[in-house]
């Protein structure tokens, strides 16, 4: 059923009927640069029976627009010269295209913000690539049902139109005596007559012998303004007419008297109807019901498709915690009952049962208030035929519940247990990594006389990847120390064994030359070897090197966080000497030397310890140099109270937090 649309080749080539006839038809437009992401889109598509036109650009995509008319439109984010966000707006922009639905297809969560500016542009929704396909598959049969009743409905007004327009209704006009003073084309066309043929003729001499006294009688009613048993001017009578060929046919006859002061007589307007007609107008009724319970229909899936994306976005990054909680709230929200439980078991054979009573999770303690008469509406949650748990509705004694909201509790399972297996195993991967992490970083800290230095580390967590924070503590020549901390700008596993490959690499090039390289020699080297290998990290990183014996200290920064350094009389300052991260471009590090007399204190840190969300990073600095300063405990106790009061406990943590405290003793003095 696919049918790929090349360059050129609509301007080469004449439409032939069978492309007309697909033009007309339903139709989906593939976007996407490359052929391989096109060609499984087709494959994927393909049981939906659907033709499917592909585009390589969106200037094709726009092109095809002008000709073609499309029931969905699946757009890649990124594609070189116009990309999808460009081309949203392009198709957006015209009358013609203006409510053609836009899918967005977005390789990572990272390309998500940039999805979340097309909805701006119109988009209506957006797929993970990877995709699964029976969500993609999904996903677009919604839309082609959408855009199939809609062209029907388009149908059906068309087919209205044209009944009013051009109905078979006659009209004559008739004097005192009943004769005919002027007759319409409906009616001459109705009988077979010519105009001269009617005109002066007695109406009842048209009628059938059986029917002419019960249309006579009728019209003298209507003269004389008593209508009978009906409203005035609504007097009718049902009768066969005779046509010129002698066949007879049956209309509605319906009068009314009408005034003519100028002429000093009152004349009579009959309206006939053919019956015949009326049949086809009502059949056209039936099938106007038909449409309109399709448009009703359409309407209700638009309205539950609303319904379980906003289920799907409420659960989306959350732990299993917090999303079966969640699950359970929403779920009683979305179909207004007082009670609802969500069970999910795992492998192992573990259930864990979460309930909801009145707008909140219910605790141990409340079990007495869990309901425990009235009806109880179930369904399973699976994924790939097997069974994760089930989501339960406590349904009063006074409400019915219907299929339709029997079929949104499945739809609600199903989208449910989509993201349970989600959580699940985002949670294993990020045990994993964090196992990872953990195992790259120092087992212990080196002891070094004159100095005092502390450690802590904090993973993300569950519901954000584990990031790329590290830090190095190892002891130099002439007693001195070298602090590393740095942060691989990326997620997950990848960002955790880079991390621990550049761990090693800046320790084995501090030590080389018998540690005299100076720290921004350390970092131009580390920058050279980042920029040779194959994979490229944006990295951000600082190195010191801390002499107690000299009492001086020396650091360089590679696009780094400041260091702070809190000096005898509680003065906190910022060390700079910035410059760009690793990986960037060929860059010589300069190194940053002052001197020390004993008592002061330094600490290095990641992001995650002073950055919020809608904060600028300024007032988390702020913060973290106003505890360093008020907090004079030990380099161990200190990390653990920077960690307690700069992170919420309430709030969940987004990114790794890495906090490295070196304190030089009092008695340290250089001669």
């Amino acid at each position: 059923m696919a049918r790929r649309i090349e360059p050129g080749s609509l301007a080469a080539q004449p439409a032939t009927a069978a492309q007309t006839v697909a033009e007309d038809s339903l139709q989906i437009l593939l976007v996407d640069d490359r052929l391989e992401n096109l060609h499984a889109l087709e494959a994927v598509l393909a049981p939906l029976g659907v033709p499917i036109v592909t585009a390589t650009s969106g200037r094709m995509a726009l092109r095809l627009l002008l000709e073609h008319d499309f029931a969905v439109i699946l757009l890649d984010v990124r594609m070189p010269g116009m990309d999808g966000l460009e081309t949203a707006r392009m198709i957006k922009s015209r009358e013609r295209t203006r409510e053609t639905p836009i899918v967005f297809l977005t390789a990572a969560r990272d390309e998500v913000t940039e999805v979340l500016r097309g909805y701006e542009a119109g988009a209506v929704d957006y797929v993970l690539k990877p995709f699964d396909p029976d969500l993609l598959r999904s996903k677009v049969s919604i839309f082609i049902e959408l855009e199939q009743g809609r062209r029907a409905l388009q149908r059906s007004e068309e087919f209205l139109r044209a009944a009013f327009e051009y109905a078979p209704i006659g009209k004559t006009l008739l004097d005192e005596q009943l004769r005919i003073v002027r007759s319409n084309p409906a009616f001459e066309r109705l009988l077979g007559y010519r105009p001269e043929e009617l005109e002066g003729r007695e109406v009842g001499e048209l009628a059938a012998d059986e029917d002419r006294d019960a249309l006579v009688e009728a019209l003298h009613r209507i003269e004389q303004g008593d209508p009978g048993d009906a409203a005035p001017g609504a007097v009718g009578v049902d009768v066969r007419l005779c046509s010129s060929g002698g066949n007879q046919t049956w209309v509605a006859m319906v009068g009314s008297a009408i005034e003519r002061p100028e002429l000093a007589e009152t004349r009579l307007l009959a309206q006939w109807i053919d019956l015949s007609a009326r049949r086809r107008a009502e059949q056209a009724r039936a099938e106007l019901m038909l449409e309109q319970s399709a448009r009703t229909q359409a309407e209700q899936m638009a309205e539950r498709l609303g319904k379980l994306q906003s289920l799907t976005d409420a659960l989306d990054s959350l732990s299993l915690d917090r999303l079966l909680g969640e699950l359970a709230l929403r779920i009683s929200e979305l179909f207004g009952v007082d009670a609802s439980e969500v069970r999910v078991h795992d492998a192992g054979g573990e259930q864990t049962i979460i309930r909801a009573l009145g707008g909140r999770i219910l605790a141990g303690a409340d079990e007495s208030a869990w309901p425990r008469s009235g009806d109880w509406v179930q369904e399973p949650m699976r994924i790939e035929r097997g069974g994760l748990g089930m989501v339960a509705l406590h349904v009063s004694a006074d409400r019915s519940f219907t299929a339709a909201e029997r079929a949104l509790l499945r739809d609600a399972a199903d989208r449910a247990a989509l993201a349970i297996q989600q959580a699940l195993l985002f949670e294993q991967e990020h045990r994993t990594a964090v196992l990872l992490q953990r195992g790259l970083l120092p087992k212990r800290l080196p002891e070094v006389s004159g100095l005092r230095l502390a450690a802590r580390y904090e993973a993300a967590g569950v519901a954000a990847e584990v990031g790329g924070d590290w830090y190095d503590a190892f002891s130099l020549r002439g007693g001195r120390l070298g602090v590393v901390v740095g942060d691989v700008a990326g997620r997950g596993i990848p960002a955790a064994s880079t991390m621990g490959q550049l761990r090693a690499v800046t320790r084995a090039i501090a030590i080389q030359d018998k540690d005299k390289r100076l720290p921004g020699e350390v970092l131009t080297r580390l920058n050279h070897y980042q920029l040779s290998i194959e994979e490229k990290w944006f990295v951000t990183l600082v190195y010191a090197i801390v002499d107690p014996v000299g009492a001086t200290l020396s650091w360089a920064i590679a696009g780094h966080l400041p260091p702070l350094i809190r000096l005898p009389d509680g003065r906190v300052e910022q060390l700079g000497g910035g410059s760009l991260p690793l990986g960037t471009e060929e860059v010589a590090y300069g190194t940053e030397t002052r001197s020390l007399s004993g008592g002061e204190l330094l600490v290095l840190y990641t992001d995650g310890l002073v950055e919020r969300r809608g904060e600028m990073i300024d007032a988390g600095l702020g913060r973290l140099a106003s505890a360093v300063s008020e907090l004079v405990l030990a380099p161990q106790q200190l990390c653990d109270e920077l960690l307690a009061r700069l992170l919420s406990p309430d709030e969940h943590l987004y990114d790794d937090v890495t906090a490295v405290v070196v304190e030089l003793e009092h008695e340290q003095r250089t001669s």
